[in-house]
């Protein structure tokens, strides 16, 4: 090993792994698209932190008020520490398994632990998952700019220009050269203008609320604001989608390869205080929004600011309508920055099955030196090392224009969908409430308990079998509360 390959192994955290624990696991195509295990960019723990915030932050903010709402403010406060743990803990699961395996690859710890069939099970599930947020956020894209111009030309009538899904064609196609880039990097220099987004929304709402109440539009807060006012089946629903809004662990390794310095300890750094930044801003937004709006809300917050701003541009009041419009151009700002996250995993999913498909249909096992990356030895700091040539047997499986072409119709099949489906928000509530559970609670300490089956019971495997049980019961009460709903 060169001089470069020892540094950059020292700049990963092994855990010092027994080397029985280091198994000659092969990856399968497609594991890894996308993510460069050497990233030029390198963020620091306060960066990563903020990514991270970034990837737990999204449309679903403007409905915590609804939730605190249904669930009040107590329980609501309740559930994001719970949230928050649930979080750290399943990441911090994810990591030890790269930690064991030295794989930074979600997909592949499932071909490590599930074979085959768990592989295309987990890309499968994360293409569903990702494919119908991507159509959610299409569509609230469209109506945000429907709402913005019907309130500037509204004497024009409501034509077929102003059309919500008119808007999300048009949108959609201005914003694809953003959708359609090649890896994670082409992304992430534009992930901090939704983190900006996302302090910009914030003081707004602050703003809105200190400018109410100055103008006694406000009323005193009242105790049973404290306590749930929703039923048991719109508590259980509300307590799933808060939950949501917190899971990013599919995505985490893209996060944690440009950490700097790479390791464990500070990727939990990271992640500790990116949860509790997300907390903090969305039980602000909770109380706020609730505290502003009280029990006339029904659903996103978005819906009652437009109608705000409507009111404000009709009064011309030009700084609450300067204040508002921005708050609309940067929620657009940071919904577009997460669809482009979400379908570049879709994407990449989608890219990897076809992969795995076609290599069952050759039905031929590839050489280990060019297929694989078997793990053989251990350098002299604990780590693993990787046998190069896995980027030749990609490009023999699927070349790179198969790949654009399969980037073209994943992102054309997402815009059809998002045009046509009226009750796309419903689908990617009930994919969220399951899959979502799936991939981000139950599997990351599924994995840790079986790749360190080796390693003697500990407090660690009890945690993860809480997790397991945890994310198993809402995944079932979530099947069984949406199928009443349907024959209710």
């Amino acid at each position: 090993m060169d001089t470069a390959e020892v540094k950059e192994s020292s700049d990963t955290d092994s855990q010092k792994a027994s080397s029985e624990e280091y198994r000659s696991f092969v990856e399968e195509p497609g594991s890894r698209e996308g993510i460069d295990v050497h990233p030029k960019t390198r963020y620091s723990i306060i960066a990563t932190s903020l990514l991270e915030t970034k990837a737990m932050i999204g449309s679903g903010l403007l409905n915590v008020p609804y939730t605190f709402k249904t669930l009040g403010i107590i329980f609501s406060i309740g559930a994001s520490f719970l949230f928050n743990m649930v979080t750290f803990f399943s990441t911090y699961f994810l990591l030890r398994c790269k930690d064991i395996t030295q794989r930074y690859n979600y997909s592949n710890f499932s071909k490590i632990t599930m074979g085959s069939a768990g592989t295309i099970s987990c890309k499968i599930a994360i293409l569903i998952r990702s494919v119908s947020l991507c159509c959610v956020l299409l569509k609230i894209l469209g109506n945000i700019i429907r709402t913005m111009l019907l309130i500037f030309f509204s004497e024009y009538g409501d034509k077929f220009y102003l059309n919500a899904s008119f808007l999300l064609i048009i949108f959609a196609l201005i914003i694809t050269p953003l959708m359609i880039q090649k890896d994670i990097s082409g992304i992430a220099k534009f992930t901090f203008l939704g983190i900006y987004s996302i302090i910009y929304l914030f003081a707004s709402l602050v703003i809105l609320f200190i400018y109410k109440y100055i103008n006694q539009q406000i009323l005193p807060n009242e105790t049973k604001m404290l306590h749930h006012s929703g039923t048991l089946f719109e508590m259980f629903k509300c307590f799933g989608s808060y939950l949501n809004a917190y899971l990013f662990q599919v995505n985490v390794f893209p996060i944690y390869l440009p950490l700097h310095p790479r390791t464990t300890h500070n990727m939990m750094i990271s992640t500790f205080i990116g949860t509790s930044l997300s907390a903090i801003i969305y039980i602000s937004f909770g109380i706020i929004g609730f505290s502003i709006y009280r029990y006339n809300i029904n659903g996103t917050l978005l819906v009652y600011l437009g109608d705000d701003l409507i009111e404000y541009v009709k009064t011309r009041n030009i700084p609450m309508s300067i204040l508002l419009i921005i708050f609309e151009i940067a929620f657009i700002i940071n919904t577009t920055i997460s669809t482009a996250l979400n379908f570049f995993v879709a994407k990449s999913e989608f890219i990897g099955l076809v992969k795995l498909m076609l290599k069952k249909i050759q039905g031929k096992k590839l050489d280990e030196s060019i297929s694989g990356t078997p793990l053989v030895s251990l350098d002299e700091n604990g780590n693993a090392i990787d046998k190069p040539g896995r980027k030749d047997s990609e490009e023999i499986i699927l070349n790179e224009t198969s790949q654009t072409l399969l980037t073209i119709a994943t992102y054309a099949v997402t815009i059809i969908i998002g045009y046509y489906s009226d009750s796309i928000i419903a689908v990617d509530n009930f994919n969220g409430s399951t899959v979502n559970n799936y991939l981000s609670v139950m599997l990351p300490p599924l994995f840790f308990i079986i790749i360190s089956r080796k390693k003697n019971f500990s407090f660690e495997k009890i945690i993860a079998i809480l997790l397991i049980l945890f994310s198993f019961g809402l995944i079932v009460g979530y099947f069984i509360f949406n199928f009443t709903s349907i024959f209710a």
